[in-house]
């Protein structure tokens, strides 16, 4: 689905709203500066950051057509219910010293760009004539990114599909190719305590069941979606885009029952209730076959280089990596698997440098030559990379067909991780924030 430019700003807003600009809001800043309206972990949470992005948030309804807006008391708890599930997250990653670099931040730049037809460099152009802060998007981008590695390295690295489950799924959804009704959907959803009591579930369902009453009489799912919802996709009034069958979880699937613009009734899942809405449907029809291609199996040790070190410093990493490099010539891949767990710098050290099957295409180009211009059982010289110096190892080579289980491999993992993470995300996030030391005060 092409996403408009619009909807690409947009998601970033739950990490930071966009600064309101009138009068009254300066003055009423001005009041609350240097108020605190929650501490967590010991980390301050201003009045005026709060209030800030609560008028944000006011204007946006404003903007999006609502009439009757939320009171400021509402707003400014939602606002603060977003600042507080964003920085346990970016204290988490600090923890764990998961850090976003410059070239990586420049690269989701590139890639809006890419999505919206823009030029290169012309992002920053849109930004300010829309009258948005530059640099305030940079770092709400930048932070995005953050979450998505904290997520990916604390949950999503901890999930496992089974050989089994991604075979039936082949068998069901691709080994006899059919049109497929895909819908595009929005949700609204209220997250549970890890351990909720009864009550906290009667309540939950009581509460969703009202919200479903006001948008079969007429109310608007994003708007309440906007407000109450607890999943980040709230702030884009619950948008989740276009799904099929396949790629929600089993508990999911009344939905893809409804028709265009009904809305389902409230379905329990591991984080919480969920309310969804079909927005709209069309026929998927299967994809057009492409050729055949080749597959590489390879490990890597990667020592790592930083604009921080000066040219005598990275000239020592490369004659280290130079030395491991022609140690492991000739070497078994057992030898080579255990040389990477003790010396890699790469999140693949603890599973030998393993990086699994790929083909043309997957990895930076000269990775990628490197590994595929090598036979099974060879090990490359040292190949610079923007992440580094590495070491290649190819373990197997195959020719994939490609409407084979092998062709399909990594894409069906990807979608079942991604049912688990929808489970699991939801819980871990919870816990996130059972486990931190929030106070909550009261502002001016």
């Amino acid at each position: 689905m092409k996403i408009s430019l619009c909807q690409a700003l947009a998601a970033f807003v739950i990490l930071a709203l966009p600064l309101a600009s009138s009068q009254a809001v300066a003055d009423e800043a001005g009041k609350v500066l240097d108020g605190i309206a929650a501490i967590v972990n010991g980390q301050a949470v201003t009045c005026y950051e709060v209030t800030r992005d609560a008028d944000g948030l006011r204007q946006q309804l404003s903007d999006s057509g609502m009439k009757q807006l939320p009171d400021r008391q509402q707003l400014f708890t939602r606002a603060l219910d977003q600042i507080i599930t964003e920085l346990v997250q970016t204290q988490e990653a600090a923890k764990l010293e998961i850090s976003v670099s410059d070239e990586e931040l420049q690269q989701a730049m590139a890639n809006v760009e890419e999505q919206n037809n823009l030029p290169a460099g012309e992002l920053e152009n849109v930004l300010k004539a829309q009258g948005m802060d530059v640099e305030q998007y940079k770092e709400n981008l930048h932070d995005r990114l953050l979450v998505g590695k904290l997520s990916n390295i604390a949950v999503r690295s901890r999930l496992q599909v089974s050989e089994e489950a991604m075979r039936e799924y082949y068998r069901k959804y691709i080994a006899n190719p059919a049109p497929q009704r895909e819908i595009d959907i929005s949700q609204i959803s209220l997250a549970l305590p890890m351990d909720p009591t009864p009550e906290e579930v009667s309540d939950a369902y009581k509460l969703m069941n009202e919200w479903r009453q006001r948008v079969l009489a007429g109310a608007s799912f994003a708007r309440i979606a906007e407000l109450n919802s607890s999943s980040p996709d709230g702030a884009q009034g619950g948008h989740l885009g276009w799904v099929l069958p396949g790629a929600m979880p089993p508990r999911f699937a009344t939905i893809f029952s409804l028709n265009v613009g009904e809305v389902s009734k409230p379905i329990r899942s591991p984080g919480g209730l969920h309310l969804f809405l079909v927005n709209d449907e069309r026929w998927k029809e299967p994809n057009k076959l492409a050729a055949a291609y080749d597959e590489v199996h390879a490990r890597h040790i990667l020592l790592k280089l930083s604009n921080s070190m000066s040219a005598a410093e990275k000239a020592k990493v490369r004659q280290r990596a130079e030395q491991i490099a022609e140690a492991l010539q000739g070497a078994s891949d057992e030898v080579f698997a255990t040389r990477a767990k003790e010396l890699s710098q790469g999140p693949s050290a603890p599973k030998g440098g393993d990086l699994g099957w790929f083909k043309r295409g997957a990895m930076l180009p000269e990775f990628e030559k490197a590994a595929l211009d090598l036979q099974p059982g060879q090990t490359s010289g040292v190949v610079q990379t923007v992440f580094g110096l590495h070491i290649i190892r190819v373990v197997e080579r195959r020719h994939i067909e490609p409407d084979s289980f092998e062709a399909h491999h990594d894409e069906i993992q990807n979608i079942l991780l991604g049912i688990d993470m929808q489970d699991q995300l939801p819980r871990w996030l919870s816990g996130l924030k059972a486990k931190a030391a929030i106070e909550r005060r009261t502002c001016p």
